[in-house]
Parts: C-alpha cells; structure tokens; sequence
C-alpha cells in the first residue's frame, strides 16, 4: 500500500477532522462575539488552521509508518505465484486492522497445510496401497500361469477338473482384489456416488452369501443369516453397505480357511477324519469351527414405549470362527495397511479390507467394531443409526 493508496483508504477521516477543525473554529467565533469580543483575526484562525492540519498530517505519517512495513510485504506475498505458502513471513501486526488480516491470513494457511498434507497422505496411501496391491496379484497370476502349464499335460476331462478349479479359485482372488481397489478409488469421491435409500439388510447378507457360495463350497464353511429384530430396514446406500459386508463376509472365509489350513498341518490325520465326517453329514450340524454366521439385531433400550423400540438401533455382526485377532492387534486392526500377527498366516492380506469399511461406514453416518479371542474367532459388528444419513447435509443444485 503506498502513500496515496493509504490516504484514499483514509480520506473519510481526513475529511471528517478538518470538517470538525472548521466547526471548532467557528464556535470559537461565535462565542466571542456573543461575549462582545472582537472576534478572531483572521491570522490566528490562520494560525489555528495550520497547526490542526500539521497536528492532522504527522498523526497519519505516523500510523502510515507504523502499517508500511505489514502492507508492503502483504503487496509481495499476494504477488507471489504461491502466496499461502509465504503467510509466516509476514511481519508482527501493529493495529487491530493488521490483526484482523494477520488472523485470516493464519487461518488460510492452516487450513491450506492441512489440505496439503491430507492430499499427499492420500497420495502416499495410495501409492502404497497400489504396489501392495500389485505384490499380492504376482500370487495368483503366478498360480494360474503354473496351472495352465500343467494343463498341457492333462489327457482326460476328470484331471482337467482339479485345474479348472483351481484356476476359478484364483480369479476369484483376482476379482476380489480388483472390488476392492475399485472401493479405494471411488470412496475419495463418496457423495458423488451416494444414494440413500431403505435397504433390507437381511437381503444385503443373503446376496453376499450368495455371492460366495463357491467358496463356501470349497471349503466347507456353512454360512447363515440370522434376523433377531422385527425388521431390519435401515436408511443407508445399498451399493457401499454390500461393499462393507462383503469385505467382512471375505475376511471371515480368508481366516477361517486358514485356521482349518492349520489345523490340519498340526494333525493330519485327525483333520482327513473330520472332512470324512462332515462330507456325509447335513450342512446344519457343521461345527462352530466352520460356521460364519451373519446376525441382524437390536441394540437394547429401556424404553418401553413400542415407537421407541421399532425405531432402536439396528446392529449387523458378522462372526466367525477362525483365527481370531490377537489381542495386541485387536486396537488396530482399522488403521490402513495393518495385518498383524495374521498377515504372516494369509500372505495375500493387503491390510486395506477394514480401513475402508471403517471409512465407508462412517461416511454413512454408521460405526463399526471388532471383537475377538485368539483361537476362537472374530466379530466385527455394524451399528446403524436411527438418523437420516443425510441430516444436516445441505443439498447442491
């Protein structure tokens, strides 16, 4: 701000002062002719004059000394090609004017570094993300590339079989990872691609299971969906609480395949006994060791009043009877990237399954938590509120 700029920005007051100057003058006058004086000559009202404009021009030399120095660097950063980034060098303000600006100008900066790092935390998340993603498809292509070698050395249809199955298997791996990486880049845009709507849990459970059922199959893991509520419709959007559920439903196959993988390295023939057993028996009386089970319920209240409770909470839990989390591992097993004593169990773990549930379900107003015991398996548990998703949500047209 120059000299010019300073005073076209004061003129208001520079007008206003000598305006009550002159009307000081003139009650000087009228006063003494009242008192039968002679009255100012016109050399002291001269001299009255000049020292008010004196007195007027050095209090603004004054003040415009004193904001120079905050103005002219504040003229450099808004000139500069990154000026939010120059905002700390801007000098200590002097006047409330220069606390006001220096206090946006803070708060711009803060929230432009926050943004900044968020960005390039997400960028970074990303990136990793991607090449672990990449690491973890080098397993099944690999498989599959070694399968279709020992295809060429088939010669009935019956040994093809084993192959052909195996080759599915890895595919399903293949898509799962692709859903999965599909989730984490459509999530950075999620009210783009949000609709809410009454959806049926039980029916989101039943097409995730059946969704599955080929591993299921494979591996004989008996699921089951059970609904202890007197409904079980929430307000969510139907596409991203599939996407959560079946992330869960994926985890509770991955380490329930695994602690069965386990426990058959540990006692072989103890295990080929087992699967004798259970192959000639009904799907219902599996044991809990192979049982996934999806239960919709209600959170309890101590209302009695009938509205009350067909508006209480609704609660998703998917549980299983696998591995389970460790205990030290249990507080993390939301943050990205975190597979724990259990990533060493099942390689193809990315880590990213229940981070982005997690996210998923808090963009859509839900919580979610894990329960668990080594050894007996986990739960992990979506609580819906009884609340519009889109309350406070103003909409853009």
């Amino acid at each position: 701000m120059n000299f010019l700029d300073y005073l076209s920005s004061r003129s208001a007051f520079v007008i206003f002062h000598l305006f009550a100057g002159a009307l000081g003058i003139a009650v000087i006058q009228l006063d003494l002719l009242q008192t039968g004086g002679p009255g100012l000559t016109y050399g002291s009202a001269a001299y009255i004059v000049i020292l008010h404009v004196a007195m007027l021009g050095i209090a603004v030399v004054i003040d415009y000394s004193r904001q120079y120095a905050f103005f002219r660097r504040a003229r450099e950063i808004a000139a500069a090609p990154d000026p939010i980034a120059l905002v700390p060098s801007l000098p200590a303000p002097n006047c409330a004017e220069q606390r006001i600006l220096s206090r946006l100008a803070d708060a711009a900066y803060t929230s432009h570094t926050a943004e900044a790092l968020k960005r390039e935390e997400q960028s970074q998340m990303h990136i990793d993300f991607t090449n672990r993603w990449v690491h973890a498809m080098k397993t099944p292509v690999s498989v599959i590339d070694l399968l279709v070698q020992q295809s060429k050395e088939v010669r009935s249809a019956d040994e093809a079989l084993p192959l052909f199955d195996s080759i599915q298997e890895e595919n399903e791996r293949i898509a799962h990872a692709l859903e999965t990486m599909l989730g984490m880049a459509r999530q950075e845009r999620f009210s783009v691609d949000l609709l809410p709507e009454q959806v049926d849990l039980a029916e989101v459970a039943r097409n995730v299971v059946n969704k599955h059922r080929k591993e299921f199959i494979r591996y004989s893991i008996y699921p089951g969906v059970e609904c202890h509520s007197p409904t079980s419709i929430v307000e969510t959007d139907e596409k991203w609480i599939t996407f959560v559920v079946d992330q869960l439903v994926s985890n509770a196959i991955k380490y329930t395949r695994v602690s069965r993988c386990a426990s058959a390295a540990a006692a072989a023939t103890t295990a080929a006994t087992v699967m004798v057993a259970a192959s000639s028996s009904h799907p219902g009386s599996a044991g809990n060791d192979r049982r996934i089970l999806i239960l919709i319920d209600q959170l309890p209240t101590d209302s009695h009043d009938q509205t009350d409770i067909a508006q209480s909470a609704l609660t998703l839990t998917v549980r299983d009877h696998g591995i389970g989390i460790p205990v030290q591992d249990l507080p993390r097993v939301f943050d990205p990237f975190f597979t724990g004593e259990n990533g060493r169990v099942a390689p193809e773990s990315t880590g990213m399954g229940l981070f982005l549930a997690r996210k998923i379900c808090a963009a859509l107003g839900h919580t979610i938590t894990a329960q668990s015991q080594p050894g007996q398996g986990a739960s992990v548990t979506i609580t819906f509120s009884t609340a519009s998703i889109t309350h406070g949500v103003d909409a853009v047209v």
